[in-house]
């Protein structure tokens, strides 16, 4: 699969993930303050109630259709243009659990 066939209908929510994901990479290189009266943890705090209202989520996985080449999600069965039966692909590989996407002042 290339990247053309990676990237979904939905580009605005996807430049506003990549925007998201760029601000809190600089936020994550910010020193992290032990008092909760310091502005550093007041703008995480801020931050991460901003990305939960923006409830974005993971970004979706997208194919296209072999018959039609419209874009659509990984996980659907049926297209939703021409309605090819659309055979089940392997799960993708998850992030780690571990990994801190978004900072905490806790």
């Amino acid at each position: 699969m290339n990247n053309e066939e990676l990237v979904g209908p939905d580009g605005e929510r996807a430049r506003l993930r990549a925007a998201v994901d760029a601000v809190n990479r600089e936020l994550l290189r910010l020193p992290r303050r032990t008092t909760s009266a310091e502005g550093t943890n007041e703008l995480f705090d801020r931050w991460g109630e901003l990305v939960n209202l923006l409830a974005l989520g993971p970004e979706p996985q997208w194919r296209r259709c072999p018959v039609c080449h419209n874009v659509g999600r990984r996980d659907a069965t049926l297209c939703a243009y021409c309605w090819t039966r659309l055979a089940s692909l392997p799960p993708v590989p998850v992030a780690e659990e571990g990994a801190e996407r978004f900072p905490t002042s806790s």
